[in-house]
């Protein structure tokens, strides 16, 4: 053989190498963009459930503080009701008070009627 047939299987061997190292490199890069990908999908899947959550839970503020609003109206109206009230329930207490002090001092206007009558007969 001569040097120059020694040579060229030496380069051979060497373009080999370097060609099986290419081919290697390629893989990993395929191997690589693959999983960038996968990741990508599962971070689009991850943002349509957030969103999808997000609008849920901003449907359900909404109609809370519909609720909340609707409520403290009631609450507003029944207090403006109370007070309202109140003054007439305070009348009425002491007139219930006056009407049960004055029957146990004096007689009703029928028992004095029939007394008088009853005495007069005597």
């Amino acid at each position: 053989m001569t040097q120059d047939a020694t040579t060229s299987e030496g380069q051979d061997r060497g373009d080999r190498q370097e060609l099986e190292r290419l081919r290697a490199e390629v893989a990993e890069a395929r191997h690589h963009l693959l999983t960038v990908q996968d990741h990508v999908v599962g971070i689009e899947a991850e943002n349509g459930r957030l969103h999808r959550d997000l609008t849920r839970v901003t449907m359900e503020l909404r109609q809370a503080r519909r609720r909340t609003k609707r409520l403290t109206e009631q609450r507003d109206e029944l207090r403006r009701r109370l007070d309202d009230l109140r003054p007439r329930l305070d009348r009425n207490r002491a007139r219930v008070a006056e009407l049960e002090g004055a029957g146990s001092a004096r007689p009703s206007v029928a028992r004095r009627a029939a007394r008088r009558v009853r005495s007069a007969l005597r």
